[in-house]
């Protein structure tokens, strides 16, 4: 028995042969997502092996090709009252809103690979990481984290 059935990605009808389980999507939606799902993992597998650093050259490796400069800026907001958890407080350091500055950082660190990677680079150097409060709204300090750098070819 044939069903008539939409896909539920792209909406479109298809017409569907009985057998073991109904799909939810059309087969042009299926191949789809199968390449993004590889273009997904070979990205993470470069993500592995990117090189970011601080400083400008590499002790044992030479730098190829400049590509380009790469930038992130990440805006977000800590409780003062809420996110400020007195039982997590060490030594007058909150280690929630540390926390919260480090996952600011790697996220910054991290779009700043993913351009150097989209832009054909295996490298990240002079990479400069600013915070900044840019003030408080509704009981929220309102955080600015940039990160920097040039993404470069590396052998």
């Amino acid at each position: 028995m044939n069903w008539v059935v939409s896909c539920t990605a792209c909406g479109s009808s298809y017409v569907y042969e009985s057998g073991q389980g109904l799909p939810d999507i059309c087969s042009t939606c299926s191949e789809k997502k199968k390449k993004e799902v590889r273009k997904f993992l070979e990205k993470e597998q470069k993500r592995k092996e990117i090189i970011t650093v601080h400083a400008f050259d590499f002790s044992n490796r030479k730098i190829l090709k400049t590509l380009g400069m790469v930038t992130h800026e990440h805006i977000f907001g800590v409780g003062l009252v809420q996110d400020l958890d007195l039982k997590r407080f060490n030594g007058g350091v909150s280690i929630s809103w540390a926390e919260e500055v480090k996952s600011a950082r790697d996220l910054c660190v991290r779009t700043l690979e993913d351009e150097a990677i989209e832009m054909g680079g295996n490298g990240v150097i002079g990479v400069n990481v600013d915070y900044q409060v840019l003030g408080t709204h509704n009981d929220m300090v309102m955080w600015l984290v940039t990160a920097r750098g040039t993404a470069v070819v590396v052998d």
